[in-house]
């Protein structure tokens, strides 16, 4: 079976939603256009009662994605408006459940580097980590993901650490890592249907395992997903 890059998108947000069904709060910052979708699946399907904190405002219930995930029409589906300080007060207290945070490199003990690395003596500079140090370290449950799965991406240490916490999970294009507390580093969860436990160690730099196949999403997901992102605006985060 062949899959399409929206058809990976859609495992990726379903399967982001899913572990949403028992998350009190969650929080998703700027071009996180997976996450946004995860979070409006898991309000509309499984938990109605999530908490979700946007930069644009407290619990917003759009109508559909926009171009933009902190776009200013969203805030006018808030509750109320928000002040990010107010996030990172929330965290720091302990009552932030799910944030999810993106990586420019992730490593085996699921630290993450958004500042910069050297690759052949250049400095190549990366957006910046923002709030995601506090967040990470914070946060009863980071979620991690990736648009991209190569050995430049995951790789045994980060250059510099930007963030540093234990993720509940780390979802990329090819499969689902958790964090084993054993181990004390990121072990395979699971692995998408298009890939396999030959191309994820190919393209991770640390040592991986093989794993059990993720779940497709059910008609009601896609359905969801196609109602709120006709456009199928989702899928460029992993052209």
């Amino acid at each position: 079976m062949s899959f399409t890059t929206l058809d990976k998108a859609n495992y990726m947000i379903s399967a982001m939603a899913r572990l949403l069904k028992d998350a009190e709060s969650a929080f998703m910052g700027v071009a996180s256009f997976l996450p946004f979708m995860a979070i409006v699946l898991a309000k509309k399907l499984y938990n109605p009662d999530l908490i979700w904190y946007s930069i644009v405002g407290y619990n917003p219930n759009p109508k559909h994605l926009p171009m933009s995930t902190v776009h200013p029409w969203i805030s006018k589906y808030c509750d109320a408006k928000l002040q990010l300080a107010e996030l990172f007060d929330i965290s720091a207290r302990g009552e932030l459940d799910v944030v999810f945070l993106a990586g420019a490199q992730i490593d085996q003990r699921g630290y993450l580097n958004n500042s910069h690395v050297y690759i052949n003596g250049k400095r190549v500079q990366f957006p910046g980590g923002a709030g995601g140090a506090l967040l990470h370290a914070t946060a009863r449950r980071p979620i991690v993901w990736q648009g991209k799965h190569d050995r430049r991406i995951f790789v045994k240490e980060v250059q510099r650490i930007t963030a540093a916490g234990k993720p509940y999970r780390v979802v990329s294009p090819l499969c689902i890592f958790k964090f084993d507390e054993k181990a004390g580093k990121l072990v395979v969860d699971r692995i998408h249907p298009w890939s396999s436990y030959e191309e994820i160690k190919e393209k991770t730099e640390f040592e991986v395992n093989d794993a059990p196949t993720t779940p497709p999403p059910t008609e009601e997901e896609i359905e969801l997903m196609n109602r709120i992102d006709p456009h199928g605006i989702r899928k460029i985060v992993l052209e």
